[in-house]
């Protein structure tokens, strides 16, 4: 089937499943206002008309009631799971993502859809918590999840710091783990990602074949914080070596902090864009960026400043996304879908027999050439 006609489990419908399990858990009381739109809105990072269709929709059911002018209110026709019953029994229906953007953030909402419907199958619902780029956020958040009753995480990190002591503690409590998008040798985590080393390789490959010789990556993420982006800059360079290259500094740009669309659309000269403009000067004439949000902002840069693409600069991206796709750059398709049907697999079939080995998935990755990195016309001096 055409990925571009797959569909995914609407984001209200997620919202509403991982709802109503904290309502059959006991975690909302029939006296207490229930979650209000906004409270939604912010902790899954959604627009309020998304969180009000959720509350709409379970309203409809007979879950919950408005009452005029003061809220919404857990219906007491849905009796809460029982205080007496085993804590094995109440987990065993909450599924924890934790991940580090919005849900509207590249293609993860793929990833999310394929989980959720996988879970669904099981009689698992799936709760959603993004921490931001915030590590004491994001381990916080590890412990609170700790504490409550659910069946298994899965783990989206933002750096290489995976937070090893607060996972342990799901361990011990016979908690499943799985680690996704970046690389761990933790011999104990289950892990599922794409290979990123192969996706540098192929991109790399492409620009070589388009003539390049003079190949540049950017990132704004520390290479030694994150596996991905270092997996892409190493099959980056194991490209270049193969074609007689010899690496040089001037072929890693690490960008010192996060790029915003003020920096690349400023009419007056930003540093970011000055960067582009002497990367050109110094003969660069492709770029590969660690991903696609950063490759779309660096086409936008070049487009403010008068660098053509592909004409005096060729692009790649990471990671295929939408928009990338409507700018036509050229990016490596990562299965966010078959991401969320291993990592449920993974779960389940440790829910079912804990004694399970751990499992380290590398899903392959698949090149797509689009206009921003067409064949060099000129031979480069």
């Amino acid at each position: 089937m055409d990925r571009n006609k797959r569909i995914t489990k609407p984001k209200y419908e997620i919202i509403k499943e991982a709802l109503l399990e904290r309502i059959r858990t006991g975690q909302f009381s029939s006296d207490a206002v229930f979650c209000t739109e906004k409270m939604l809105s912010e902790q899954y990072e959604v627009s309020r008309i998304t969180a009000k269709r959720a509350i709409e929709d379970l309203e409809q059911q007979g879950i919950l009631y408005r009452k005029r002018g003061v809220g919404s209110f857990v219906s007491q026709k849905i009796p809460p799971v029982s205080s007496s019953a085993s804590e094995t029994d109440s987990k065993s229906k909450m599924v924890s993502l934790l991940l580090p953007f919005a849900t509207t953030q590249g293609n993860i909402s793929e990833t999310i859809g394929s989980l959720s419907a996988a879970l669904a199958e099981k009689g698992y619902f799936l709760s959603i918590h993004i921490t931001g780029s915030s590590s004491p956020k994001e381990r916080a958040t590890l412990e609170l999840l700790r504490s409550q009753n659910i069946a298994g995480l899965v783990y989206y990190p933002k750096r290489d710091n995976i937070h090893l002591e607060q996972l342990n503690d799901f361990l011990f409590a016979n908690r499943p783990v799985v680690i996704i998008d970046k690389q761990t040798d933790c011999p104990y985590l289950n892990n599922v990602v794409c290979d990123n080393y192969d996706g540098g390789r192929q991109l790399t490959r492409h620009l070589l074949e388009q003539g390049h010789r003079n190949i540049a990556f950017f990132t704004t993420a520390p290479l030694s914080e994150t596996s991905s982006v270092r997996d892409r800059f190493g099959g980056f360079l194991h490209e270049i070596k193969a074609a007689g290259i010899m690496p040089d500094s001037r072929q890693l740009i690490t960008w010192p902090h996060a790029l915003s669309t003020e920096d690349a659309l400023s009419t007056e000269i930003t540093p970011f864009q000055q960067q582009l403009l002497t990367l050109r000067q110094n003969g660069i004439t492709a770029l590969l960026a660690e991903n696609d949000q950063v490759a779309e902002l660096i086409f936008l840069a070049c487009r403010t400043i008068g660098l053509r693409i592909p004409e005096d600069l060729c692009l790649c991206g990471f990671d295929d996304t939408s928009l990338s796709r409507s700018l036509e750059i050229t990016s490596i398709h990562q299965d966010f879908e078959s991401i969320g049907r291993e990592a449920s697999r993974i779960l389940l079939s440790t829910l079912e027999n804990p004694a399970a080995e751990p499992e380290k998935i590398v899903l392959p990755v698949t090149l797509v050439p689009r206009a921003s990195s067409l064949r060099m016309i000129k031979t480069e001096s």
